[in-house]
């Protein structure tokens, strides 16, 4: 079992893979070593599900998308930022609590399980997430626990008028599955539109992607 909050992506642009998780990323090193590769610290959130890293803005720089806890509440994408060859992030909240403003009115908690890939076309990648429904059974370990197994993607929109010149449109898969501890965003069909892929207590479910050629999709079902 992984650690909840864990990616891979090109965070310093060197063409090589490296590991991120809630408390910093390690930088892959050239070539074969035995050391330990060097780790950066930065706070990504208390551990979430996979975590996404990819350029939300088209600034040329790797970002990350991750939930903030995956017992808990938020989702989160952490801008890039550089200064001299120094890497920061910084925080760009999508969605909280209840109390929050959130991006489309959208509130749900334990977002355990997620993935990215772009679902409408447009050469981005899209965050694809949801509830994992009674993680804990009915305990109140986890708040709100029978809010709706809830799917939702994500739409990354550029938008240089943005808080970091990017926003995330919440479009609703489903409301009636949710997530477990993963879920997958593959072309299934091999009709040239990624379709999503849940196993949870409410069952296991594929979300065929809808998308038209020429516009924006209709959506999944």
């Amino acid at each position: 079992m992984n650690a909840h909050g864990m990616g891979v992506g090109d965070i310093n642009g060197d063409g090589r893979m490296d590991v991120v998780a809630a408390r910093g990323w390690w930088e892959q090193p050239a070539g074969a070593s035995q050391e330990p590769w060097p780790f950066h610290a930065a706070n990504f959130g208390n551990g979430g599900a996979e975590m996404a890293v990819y350029d939300v803005n088209g600034d040329g720089l790797n970002d990350v998308v991750t939930a903030l806890a995956a017992h808990g509440w938020g989702l989160a994408w952490f801008e890039q930022k550089r200064v001299d060859g120094a890497i920061s992030f910084v925080q760009h909240n999508i969605m909280g609590d209840f109390t929050a403003k959130n991006a489309g009115h959208v509130t749900f908690s334990e977002l355990h399980g997620s993935t990215f890939a772009d679902l409408d076309g447009d050469g981005i990648p899209d965050f694809i997430v949801g509830k994992r429904h009674f993680s804990h059974l009915e305990s109140y370990l986890d708040p709100d626990p029978f809010g709706p197994a809830v799917l939702y993607w994500y739409r990354t929109v550029r938008n240089p008028r943005a808080e970091g010149g990017a926003e995330f449109v919440p479009e609703l898969i489903h409301n009636r599955s949710g997530v477990g501890s993963h879920l997958q965003a593959v072309d299934l069909n091999k009709d040239g539109a990624i379709d999503v892929i849940t196993s949870t207590n409410r069952g296991t479910f594929i979300f065929w992607n809808k998308m038209k050629p020429t516009s924006r999709p209709a959506g999944l079902r």
